[in-house]
């Protein structure tokens, strides 16, 4: 059968939930298991069942990729799927385009050899999108600089009228500044805020979603001594039901903060990170990749294939992800595609053969196959649209 299981690696970030991705794939350690990957990233090539690595199996049998696909991306696979298990709030982050990251790469490639610490994992650029499994709650682009400074008057005022007014002239200075301040008047505005924010009626719930100030709060509770528990009243705070998805492009501050999710982007693990973390952080280089304008988040919008699949708007071209519940689909001329079953099973059945996939099991199905996917449930297919 050319459609071959594979197996994903988990990573074990702190601010992982400990019993979503064992509930899916199984494996409890006790311990946080916060991400799910399923892609031919260097730093998380999935396992072919049958033998190899996913990276090999692609870059030596031309089938999968499809001959043109193959040229065009190098016989690499060019996205990453992974499931995201959400406990805590995920650091401040942005992603570079690929001319950000060719550069960037470059640039670096000395102190990579001197094992010096660097801000570019590899060359590939960062777009992302991100499907609910269960409620998320995110952080995702500025608000209004009017919005921004009545709120930050509201809940520090002390602050704001001390330091913070004259800091917001523009989203960059203020973004920037909050950085650059002395130690002391960190401290004054978060024990300000922590102070506000405990003397608060506002809720940190509303429902299965973290509020403005709930986050602000759980923030304070991770990184107590961190300037980014003040992002929450910075950025639009995004709400997504089970089965609606967000587009993250290149250059957009964002931190995903509680839930499950599937995500799918490039082939890159390139994260400059700008808050919320004990990592490193590069703020000139972040500086010079973000976009500090306010944002309007506009979630994916949801329309069916040729073969009934529900398939979600793309921020990129070298992917995209669709989703299938019970039923029969017949499939020809599809791109290259993995696919992870969340509920149930699927069969495949291409040329007098067959394969079940059950609950938490992915595979790669190559390029140009012809096949019937019988599905009892629900799966999600990630695949290179065609050109």
């Amino acid at each position: 059968m050319e459609v071959r299981k594979i197996k994903g690696v988990v990573k074990d970030y702190a601010w992982g939930n400990s019993d979503f991705i064992p509930s899916l794939i199984g494996g409890a350690t006790g311990g946080p298991q916060a991400e799910l990957w399923l892609g031919t990233h260097p730093s998380g090539d999935a396992e072919v069942l049958t033998g190899g690595h996913l990276s090999a199996l692609i870059h030596d049998d031309k089938r999968y990729l499809g001959e043109k696909d193959w040229k065009k991306y190098g016989g690499r696979l060019p996205l990453l799927m992974k499931v995201l298990a959400i406990a805590k709030p995920l650091s401040l982050q942005c992603h570079p385009n690929k001319a950000q990251a060719e550069a960037g790469w470059k640039r670096e490639e000395e102190d990579r050899k001197k094992g010096v610490p660097v801000s570019y994992q590899d060359d590939n650029e960062k777009c992302e999108m991100i499907l609910a499994l269960s409620p998320i709650t995110a952080l995702c682009g500025f608000r209004s600089l009017e919005v921004i400074q009545a709120d930050l008057a509201a809940v520090v005022p002390s602050a704001y009228g001390r330091t913070l007014r004259a800091l917001s002239t523009d989203l960059e200075n203020l973004f920037m500044s909050l950085f650059a301040l002395p130690e002391g008047e960190k401290s004054a505005i978060l024990e300000e805020l922590r102070s506000s924010l405990s003397s608060s009626s506002d809720p940190s719930w509303e429902g299965l979603f973290l509020t403005r100030a709930g986050i602000s709060r759980e923030c304070l509770v991770e990184y107590p001594d961190d300037i980014g528990c003040l992002f929450p009243f910075l950025m639009n705070v995004v709400h997504l039901q089970i089965g609606e998805a967000m587009p993250i492009t290149p250059g957009t501050l964002h931190a995903y903060v509680f839930g499950n999710g599937i995500e799918v982007m490039n082939d890159s693990d390139n994260v400059l990170r700008g808050g919320l973390t004990k990592k490193r952080m590069d703020l000139p280089e972040l500086r010079s990749i973000m976009k500090f304008s306010p944002l309007t988040v506009s979630k994916c919008t949801e329309n069916k294939d040729g073969f009934g699949r529900s398939v979600f708007s793309s921020p990129s071209p070298a992917f995209r992800l669709l989703s299938v519940s019970s039923g029969t689909y017949e499939i020809k001329n599809d791109p290259v595609a993995i696919i992870l079953v969340t509920e149930g099973a699927v069969r495949f059945s291409s040329k007098g053969e067959s394969l079940l996939l059950e609950k938490g099991e992915a595979a790669i199905i190559p390029s140009g196959l012809e096949y019937t996917m019988t599905v009892r449930g629900n799966a999600y297919i990630s695949e290179v649209p065609d050109a």
